[in-house]
Formats: C-alpha cells, sequence, structure tokens
C-alpha cells in the first residue's frame, strides 16, 4: 500500500464473521487499525485474538468505539496483545468499556489516542 495515499484497504481479520463481533482490519502506512464491534466475551473475543495474532508486529491501533458489551474477557485478550505487541486504544470508548477498565485496575494499562490520529 502506497503510504502517500490516504485510502484503507479494509479486509475482514482471521476468524471475523457475520457472528455477534467482527475484527476489520486496515492497514495503513505505519500501524494496522483494527475496528472492533459488536459483543466480546468469553466466546467470541477470540475474534479480537485471531486477529492481533494474525499481524507480523505492526503495531496495532484497536477502535472500541464500536463494542457494545463487554466482559473480562476482552481485557485479557487486550492486557495479552499488549504483551506482546506495540498496542494502542482508540475510541471513543463506550461508557461501558471505561467502567470495565476501571472495575478491573486496568484503565492506566493502555496507551489512548484520539480518533482522529489514527483512524
Amino acid at each position: 500500500m502506497n503510504p502517500e495515499h490516504p485510502r484503507t484497504l479494509a479486509t475482514p481479520c482471521p476468524g471475523s464473521g457475520p457472528a455477534l463481533s467482527e475484527a476489520i482490519c486496515e492497514k495503513r502506512a505505519d500501524h494496522v487499525l483494527i475496528r472492533a464491534r459488536g459483543e466480546f466475551d468469553y466466546d467470541t473475543t477470540d475474534v479480537l485474538r485471531d486477529a492481533l495474532a494474525a499481524l507480523d508486529g505492526d503495531l496495532a491501533v484497536i477502535d472500541l468505539s464500536h463494542v457494545t458489551f463487554a466482559d473480562t474477557a476482552l481485557v485479557h485478550a487486550l492486557l495479552d496483545a499488549r504483551a506482546e505487541r506495540e498496542l494502542v486504544l482508540t475510541g471513543p470508548l463506550p461508557h461501558h468499556l471505561q467502567m470495565l477498565l476501571d472495575e478491573t485496575g486496568t484503565r492506566n494499562c493502555f496507551v489512548y489516542t484520539a480518533e482522529s490520529n489514527h483512524t
């Protein structure tokens, strides 16, 4: 992909599908944007894990603004990913995700950026 052109190519990440959750990957010049959408719990978080595992060490920017439900399985997936690669969360984060990160004491474990910087 030519980094001088702002267009992006959106393709489904491995494991994503028409289920309750999806992760759409967009390769950018300096990172991969993963748009997480839907519900992320024990049964569906593998969609995001598979998307992250398919990246070749690229910076992963995860847009969580369209996550409609999440439990600690999502928090664990994000913490595991952070241990393996550079990870940035973008949003705006839904209120329920902010509360989940606060309740689990993990909000300060992540780097956040304004939506306009990476999406």
